[in-house]
């Protein structure tokens, strides 16, 4: 977490602070971001970024659960029991992802690069607790689907997460390749990873792998219209 000294900052320093620093982790990875080239367009010391964080990590960290923060507050009142079946809550999922994306597009596409962080050896062990987290998430949510009767019985529930979750993380790479989505140049940009045209084909996509995963997932016999 942030010094006491970062959080004394007058408000205006620390969100230009902050907002260079979710760029410069959007795109590039961990290890490649640089301190030395975010606090010299800031026109500030370097040494003064170590007195509001301990190191790289610690502001890394602060910057990720300042999304994940953000973020949260989108998906916070969406429960699985409010929804009919697991397809339409996962749905609703992805809508309220894409309303975040477009109303704090900086600090999505710091999320959105979370996926490539794992390319950097300093995030090894993190990244490997990420993962955890994401599979006991998923792994919780089919488990409830199969008590329910929704979902299949004859498959592991791992086996089930880690496909749920490699098929959700492809959907942003289909785009790229079918419809040439240039996420980079969104990024760098400072813009939505999809934005309101592009939003429009994502839930297309979405509706798509929905159709493909029920069939995979729902219990034989149970309703997949």
């Amino acid at each position: 977490m942030p010094k006491e000294t970062f959080f004394k900052l007058n408000p205006e320093k620390r969100n230009r602070i902050t907002h260079a620093f979710l760029r410069e982790f959007s795109i590039r990875i961990y290890d490649e971001a640089s301190i030395s080239n975010v606090v010299k367009n800031l026109g500030i010391a370097k040494g003064s970024i170590y007195q509001y964080f301990t190191d790289k990590l610690d502001l890394f960290l602060y910057l990720q659960a300042t999304c994940n923060e953000m973020k949260y507050k989108y998906i916070a009142d969406l429960k699985r029991d409010h929804f009919p079946d697991f397809w339409s809550y996962y749905r609703k999922l992805y809508e309220k992802g894409m309303k975040f994306d477009l109303d704090h597009p900086l600090h999505s596409n710091f999320l959105h690069n979370i996926h490539n962080q794992i390319k950097s050896p300093s995030l090894r062990k993190l990244s490997d607790e990420w993962m955890r987290q994401v599979m006991d998430w998923m792994s919780d949510m089919i488990q409830n689907e199969v008590e329910l009767g929704y979902f299949r019985q004859d498959m592991p529930v791992k086996s089930m997460a880690f496909l749920l979750f490699k098929t959700s993380t492809s959907i942003g790479e289909y785009m790229q390749t079918i419809y040439e989505l240039n996420v980079e140049k969104q990024i760098l940009n400072e813009k939505p990873v999809y934005g309101e045209k592009n939003g429009e084909i994502l839930m297309k996509t979405v509706d798509e792998y929905i159709f493909l995963l029920k069939n995979a997932f729902n219990k034989p016999n149970h309703d997949n219209s």
